[in-house]
C-alpha cells in the first residue's frame, strides 16, 4: 500500500470523509486534509519543544 498512492488516497478519504464517495475531488480533499494535519501536528511538536528549552 505504501506505493499506492490511489490505495492510500482512498485510506485518506475513508478516514476523513467517511460519507462522501470516491471522487477525485473528495480524494484530493482528504488528501489536502491529511497534510494540513501533519504539518499543524508538526507545528504544535515544535512549539512544545521551543517552550521546553526555553525554560
Amino acid at each position: 500500500m505504501k506505493s499506492n498512492g490511489y490505495e492510500q488516497a482512498l485510506v485518506l478519504r475513508r478516514h476523513y470523509l467517511p460519507n462522501e464517495d470516491d471522487s477525485e475531488q473528495n480524494l484530493a480533499r482528504a488528501m489536502w486534509m491529511d497534510t494540513h494535519q501533519y504539518e499543524l501536528q508538526e507545528a504544535a511538536i515544535r512549539n512544545a519543544i521551543g517552550k521546553l528549552f526555553n525554560t
